[in-house]
C-alpha cells in the first residue's frame, strides 16, 4: 500500500464522492442527506468543500468542510466538520485522522477560527478520535435530529 493522498475533491470527483456518501448514508441510518445538487456546489467553492483521501488511486474516504454563520458569543469564524467516513475495505489504517488533518489545515489556512461538529454516540471510533484531538464539548449549534454530541475545536 502506498501512503494515503489527501486532496480538495473538484466537480470531476462528484462520482466518488456521491458514492462515498451513499455508503455512509446507509451504513449509518443517516437521515439528513446532502442532495446530488448540493453535493456539486459544495465542490465549487475552494477552499472549503469535500476532501478525499485516497489509497492506491482509489477513493478510500471523505470529509467535508462548511462555512458556519457567525455565533453569539464566537470570536472568530466557525467552520463545520461533516460527513467524516472511510470506508469499510480502508479502515484500521488512521485514514479518520488522516482527513481530519487535512480538514483542520485547511480551516486554518482559510482563516477559520473554530472547528464544529455534531455526532452521535453510534459514532464511537470517531468520538474517541476527535477527543483525542482535542474536540471540546458545546451546546448544540444546529438542528440536525440525530445528532446529539456537540463538538468544537480551537484552530488558533
Amino acid at each position: 500500500m502506498n501512503s494515503p493522498l489527501t486532496r480538495l475533491a473538484t466537480p470531476a470527483d462528484l462520482p466518488q464522492v456521491l458514492a462515498l456518501l451513499d455508503h455512509y448514508y446507509t451504513e449509518w441510518d443517516i437521515w439528513q442527506r446532502d442532495t446530488e445538487a448540493t453535493v456539486r456546489e459544495a465542490l465549487q467553492h475552494p477552499p472549503l468543500g469535500y476532501i478525499l483521501v485516497e489509497v492506491d488511486s482509489q477513493p478510500a474516504g471523505c470529509v467535508l468542510l462548511k462555512p458556519l454563520p457567525a455565533m453569539p458569543g464566537v470570536v472568530g469564524k466557525p467552520v463545520e466538520c461533516k460527513r467524516l467516513f472511510v470506508s469499510p475495505d480502508f479502515r484500521g489504517r488512521r485514514l479518520a485522522d488522516t482527513l481530519m488533518d487535512a480538514a483542520e489545515a485547511a480551516a486554518r489556512t482559510a482563516g477559520y477560527a473554530w472547528m464544529y461538529l455534531d455526532t452521535k454516540p453510534e459514532f464511537a471510533a470517531a468520538i474517541a478520535l476527535y477527543h483525542r484531538r482535542g474536540y471540546q464539548p458545546v451546546e448544540r449549534y444546529n438542528d440536525n435530529p440525530q445528532a446529539t454530541i456537540f463538538l468544537r475545536l480551537a484552530l488558533t
